[in-house]
């Protein structure tokens, strides 16, 4: 019960933290002999994490193919931009506590005036990528906070039903111990009421003794004076 309570309350101070550190910055990675301006990243997730989400939220991209430690996508990205295809690049690195995912679009090809855009419209795409993975986070432990809390109250109408159980039991105890000390102090009263009539009694047997011991020997005497008669 208190690990729940302990992801509830890691749960709500985590949401205090401000997203203003999760900001991007603009730079550039030299691959295939071309400077490819782009945007990174740092993100309270392992790396291997971030790689899984990348996975997802970039799947639009299709396939990849491995470009100097980094994934390339050929593949349309903002059509309403730019309808042609491009060359996307993206890298995660990090470890088992934080990593960094870049992300640039290869200028070659690609006409000047539009190209700032497409830069543009990645630095969002890459923003938008994080705030993503922070928000999957934040359901995660609302999810696991209401599971939290749906324990908790189960827990706690268990605990009321077995302190109700426990009063019932409780109070009717109580009644049969009253009732059994009534009961004792009754028969305590008859115990002492036959002991004083069994006193009583053994002293009129003990005179009803003595007076037939002395009926005995009235009787006694009178055969005595019937047989010197004869």
């Amino acid at each position: 019960m208190l690990r729940y309570i302990l992801i509830l309350a890691f749960f709500i101070f985590n949401l205090n933290i401000s997203s203003a550190q999760f900001q991007t910055v603009a730079t550039e990675h030299y691959l295939l002999g071309v400077d490819v301006k782009g945007y990174e990243i740092n993100l309270p997730f392992s790396k291997e994490k971030t790689e899984e989400s990348w996975k997802d939220y970039a799947k639009a991209f299709g396939k990849s193919e491995e470009t100097q430690s980094h994934k390339t996508y050929q593949t349309k990205f903002r059509t309403d931009i730019y309808p042609n295809d491009i060359l996307v690049y993206s890298q995660i690195k990090g470890n088992k506590e934080q990593s960094t995912i870049w992300a640039g679009i290869d200028p070659q090809g690609i006409p000047k005036d539009i190209y700032p855009d497409l830069q543009k419209a990645m630095e969002e795409f890459i923003y938008n990528f994080n705030i993503k993975m922070r928000t999957d986070l934040a359901q995660k432990k609302i999810d696991e906070s209401e599971q939290a809390a749906t324990y908790l109250s189960k827990e706690f109408e268990s605990l009321k039903k077995d302190e109700r159980k426990n009063q019932r039991d409780f109070d009717k105890t109580n009644e049969r111990i009253s009732s059994y000390e009534e009961k004792l102090k009754e028969l305590r009263g008859d115990s002492t009421q036959y002991s004083q009539n069994l006193q009583s009694l053994k002293t009129s047997i003990d005179s009803l003794y003595l007076e037939l011991e002395k009926v005995k020997s009235i009787v006694e005497t009178y055969k005595q004076k019937l047989e010197d008669i004869k």
